[in-house]
């Protein structure tokens, strides 16, 4: 039996029925998960063709109904997600801010590519092996776990202050790589949830198609413990700041165009990158702030309603 990375539609010798499941692990990551693990590291995919994902299916399906040997090969899926991840874990926690963000929203995309692929390979034990185990999760849920005890549980407390950060910075009007922000969003829905899955979304308007997480009914307790809770009482301490500065520097008028540019802001930010879960909290921060808080001042400014009233000025 040869084991070797073959060419484009060179056929591989294969004899199932006397390979043993180590061999067949060896095959599996010679033909398959070699080639995939360079392609994210370079972007450049080498034996990716039918033939060496038939072989390497093929291998799974073969030892997939011996409980013994599913266990090895699901034990090896776990091992390379995990190995993935922790090649990056050292450098990740020597990152901050900006660089953090972006840097995790890549590892995210490349590892949502990878659990793509790996369970395209290891699907089979789905049908059987996980399916009747309380021990042993889905593919899917193993991999998302093997992230998040791996890499998101190290960097997550940084992680949530260096999204704050940007959002303030967005507030005071500097450019933020929202797509980076969306992407990491994203990640904080996906990890504390139950039935996740990866799917192929199709393209529109020329765009390549993308690799999308969904999960079964959306549980908030990572989004909400990690980032919610941090981003509502950062936005009222921001707005207590700049409310102190608008009360000496505007009228009541200019205050209240302030008021509502900052209002269709915040529900821009919900509608572009945050989720939809934080939108009636996060409303009820902002309006307490710029609105609640500020209502009696502004009736008694020179330029409130009072004395709107009062110099007939209206």
């Amino acid at each position: 039996m040869s084991t070797r990375p073959v060419a484009k539609h060179e056929s591989i010798e294969l004899n199932l029925e006397s390979m043993s499941v180590e061999e067949g692990l060896r095959l599996i990551e010679e033909e398959r998960v070699q080639p995939l693990v360079e392609y994210l590291r370079t972007g450049v995919f080498k034996n990716n063709t039918n033939m060496t994902f038939m072989t390497a299916y093929s291998v799974v399906v073969q030892f997939g109904d011996n409980p013994a040997h599913s266990l090895k090969l699901y034990s090896y899926y776990k091992k390379v997600i995990n190995q993935y991840c922790l090649d990056s874990v050292g450098y990740l926690n020597g990152l901050s801010g900006e660089v953090l963000l972006k840097t995790l929203a890549e590892k995210w995309e490349k590892t949502t590519i990878l659990v793509f692929w790996m369970r395209r390979v290891f699907q089979y034990l789905d049908r059987f092996f996980t399916k009747n185990s309380a021990e042993y999760p889905d593919l899917f849920t193993a991999a998302l776990r093997e992230f998040k005890d791996t890499i998101y549980d190290s960097v997550k407390e940084k992680c949530g202050h260096a999204l704050v950060e940007a959002i303030n910075r967005e507030r005071e009007g500097q450019e933020v790589d929202q797509d980076v922000l969306r992407a990491v969003v994203e990640m904080l829905c996906t990890v504390g949830n139950d039935l996740p899955q990866v799917e192929k979304q199709k393209g529109v308007g020329g765009a390549g198609d993308r690799l999308l997480w969904t999960y079964g009914t959306f549980k908030n307790e990572v989004y909400k413990a990690d980032f919610e809770l941090l981003l509502l009482s950062s936005t009222a301490q921001y707005y207590q700041t700049k409310v102190a500065g608008w009360r000496a520097a505007y009228s009541c008028p200019e205050f209240l165009a302030e008021t509502q540019r900052r209002l269709d802001d915040e529900d821009r930010r919900l509608s572009q990158y945050l989720h939809e879960s934080s939108s009636e909290e996060l409303r009820r921060v902002v309006q307490k702030e710029l609105i609640l808080n500020t209502a009696k001042d502004l009736t008694q400014m020179s330029t409130g309603a009072q004395a709107m009233f009062r110099n007939k000025s209206y």
